[in-house]
């Protein structure tokens, strides 16, 4: 079967007046009437929707529907993953009742596609109907069901395609070595583009199409690559006959990008808190943001600083807001429900018996004044802080539950002060206990697990159970072994991790 390749996405709500009611109020009789019919495309139709092709428009065409008197109405366009439409969707569109025409954005429609958890890459049914609604009524007219087949395309965390490929980085300047099976994977971010962050060191490395020692990119494929950092790895004074390429730059972690087509690397410094902005925004509107209110031409914009993470500074009220993907209301909004991981206790649903609020919101209820508010829409979390300050004090995480410190209180995980008695650290977390120094050594300053009588993430627990011996009482982490941000308030005797 033939593919269309372009895209849509639904939908539409645009009224039309199909007449004007009489005086007399004549009686509708739906059994004389004509429900509208989609007449393109044809059912069994197949779609395979190119990133290449976002901006393009595509078209359906239909009869409206004829009623025996002049009625007004109005035309919805419904998309399902089921023909029994028990749970159909309504996205924007472009609507002309009167030439029977129905256009749409590709990029909408795959996006639609993807928020309803079809699979990227993978042909699947979809089913669309046009819906006449007589105005002021609940009068329904339905037309008949289309089906088509169509295949998404990827959108990768920061809004980019991501069409599934991968190339790879392998070498001493980087974390995996030589063994190509812990290469450092780079994610696809457009055509023949791929980026990863990661830590170099002053060493050589080279790319590899695959996690194996076939196909790669050394020095010599590219054309363009920032001089100040990378150089051939042959030089006079060192033994390199593959031509890999050699970082020299100050050692640390760096976001890397690869361009295939246009034989380009850039490089450029991780923020130093280990944040990265990939360019992608989410936004924040509603009564709870009295800078945005419910303009979200005004909305607050916050800022990328790791996948799928986002964070700004804004002055919060007690009221409701909710989080836009955005500057408009469509297509993508996160609201209360969304947010089944971590959310600050300054927070709760704006669903309340003494409030009315039908859309889920999301209700401040602290104390107001201005906070930094940090999102992960992978975890489904919600941070809140006091403004961020750091008056120069550390606190510090030892034990066998931070691997990369153990029991040395001189290899401790140092964490950083972001506000009042509040400090943050990034760190890898095992299965085993831990506790906080406040100097890099044993004493005088310590705080285990009784200390904290706040709320304390669900992810550790007293070490002092049956199964173990611990008399000192420390802290276990009982989560996924992994990478974690953890914070610490001090005063408020809290710890959250996400």
């Amino acid at each position: 079967m033939k593919k269309n390749h372009i895209y849509w996405m639904l939908l539409f709500l645009l009224p039309f007046l199909a007449g004007c009611e009489d005086e007399n109020k004549a009686v509708l009789d739906l059994n004389q009437s004509t429900p509208a019919t989609i007449t393109s495309p044809a059912s069994g139709a197949a779609f395979e929707l190119l990133a290449e092709n976002a901006d393009e428009l595509v078209v359906l065409e239909f009869d409206p529907a004829l009623f025996e008197v002049d009625v007004a109405t109005e035309y919805v366009l419904e998309m399902a993953a089921s023909s029994e439409f028990t749970e159909p969707i309504v996205l924007e569109g472009t609507m002309d009742v009167t030439d029977g025409m129905a256009s749409f954005s590709v990029v909408n429609w795959n996006k639609a596609l993807l928020a309803e958890e079809y699979e990227p890459m993978v042909e699947a049914p979809v089913y669309f109907r046009l819906v006449t609604r007589i105005l002021d009524s609940e009068v329904y007219s339905y037309s008949n069901v289309l089906d088509v087949n169509v295949t998404p395309y990827k959108i990768a965390s920061d809004g980019s395609t991501d069409d599934g490929s991968r190339i790879y980085i392998v070498g001493a300047a980087v974390p995996a070595g030589w063994n190509p099976g812990d290469a450092v994977e780079m994610v696809n971010i457009a055509p023949d583009t791929y980026r990863a962050t990661t830590t170099f060191t002053v060493e050589r490395f080279r790319f590899l199409s695959q996690l194996d020692w076939g196909d790669g990119y050394n020095f010599p494929y590219f054309e363009t690559v920032p001089e100040e950092l990378l150089e051939n790895a042959r030089q006079d004074d060192r033994e390199d006959g593959d031509e890999n390429l050699w970082f020299k730059g100050e050692p640390g972690e760096y976001v890397i990008t690869v361009d295939l087509a246009t034989k380009t690397i850039t490089m450029e410094p991780a923020t130093s808190d280990g944040t990265v902005d990939d360019g992608s925004r989410i936004y924040i509107v509603g009564a709870g943001v009295p800078d945005a209110g419910w303009d979200p031409g005004a909305a607050i914009e916050m800022i990328n600083i790791a996948p799928n993470v986002y964070r700004t500074t804004a002055t919060f009220a007690n009221d409701r807001f909710r989080f836009l993907g955005q500057m408009d209301w469509n297509p993508v909004a996160y609201n209360w429900p969304f947010f089944t991981g971590y959310v600050s206790g300054m927070l709760e649903s704006a669903l309340q018996p003494d409030r009315e609020d039908g859309d889920g919101n999301i209700w401040f209820k602290g104390e107001p004044g201005e906070y930094v508010i940090t999102v992960d829409l992978d975890k489904k979390t919600i941070v809140m802080d006091a403004p961020f300050s750091d008056d120069g004090t550390k606190l510090y995480i030892v034990g066998a539950g931070v691997p990369d410190a153990g029991w040395d209180p001189t290899a401790a995980i140092e964490m950083n002060n972001i506000a009042p008695n509040v400090y943050r650290a990034t760190a890898t977390f095992a299965n085993d206990r831990f506790r906080f120094l406040g100097q890099k050594d044993w004493n005088p300053v310590s705080y285990n697990w009784p200390y904290f009588t706040g709320e304390v993430s669900s992810m550790l627990e007293s070490a002092l159970q049956p199964d173990r011996e611990d008399g000192d009482g420390n802290i276990w982490f009982n989560g996924t072994p992994g990478s974690y941000t953890i914070t610490v308030d001090l005063e408020g005797k809290w710890i959250t991790m996400y």
